[in-house]
């Protein structure tokens, strides 16, 4: 087993593991609180496991609390990418119907001064915004009127596509334009497919 899965499968009984605390010892004796107490920590295991799907290991500090159905997302994170797109992938999961993103950044070890970082970060936001148009103009090119259901949302070159389609074909040629759009370093895959 290589490692990659190996740590998928640690990681995956780890959370199995913390949530199994909540189940109650017998259905008939649970009662409704503790019925939503398991509701809510597997919802919250559903959106950890597609944070670390999608954004990898730099999800591993993401802490997720769920309390009817807004996830909330703490903790400290290294790329401005996981920081941004977290909040995309979390309500791609069924259940997420709001998320409070409370994700920051670990500090850098060079530090910038405020003019510096205000500068970068509004060039980055403007490239970002050009590119999240590009990438929706080849959806509406390739998909039609389908892409009107996808949003996209891009940092640092790394663009999510999130909605719903009405099957598989228009899915896998909505993914191919993004990845095509010039720009695009890395699209992460949070396309349903929703047939009729």
């Amino acid at each position: 087993m290589n490692t990659k899965i190996r740590m998928s499968v640690l990681l995956a009984a780890s959370l199995l593991a913390a949530c199994a605390g909540t189940v109650p010892a017998s259905r008939s004796a649970a009662g409704p609180d503790e019925d939503r107490d398991v509701a809510e920590a597997g919802l919250a295991a559903d959106v950890r496991l597609a944070l670390l799907d999608k954004l990898g290991w730099d999800a591993l500090d993401v802490k997720v609390d769920v309390d009817g159905g807004q996830a909330s997302l703490t903790g400290e994170v290294d790329k401005r990418t996981t920081q941004e797109l977290a909040e995309e992938v979390a309500l791609s999961v069924q259940g997420v119907e709001r998320v409070d993103n409370r994700l920051r950044l670990k500090p850098q070890s060079a530090p910038e001064t405020r003019v510096d970082h205000a500068v970068s970060n509004t060039e980055r936001e403007v490239n970002d915004a050009a590119l999240e148009m590009r990438v929706g103009k080849n959806l509406l090119a390739e998909i039609g009127r389908y892409a009107l259901g996808l949003e996209v949302e891009v940092t640092d070159g790394v663009a999510s596509v999130r909605g719903t389609v009405p099957d598989r074909e228009r899915k896998s040629l909505a993914l191919k334009a993004a990845e095509r759009t010039s720009g695009v370093k890395k699209v992460i895959d949070l396309i349903e497919v929703r047939g009729r």
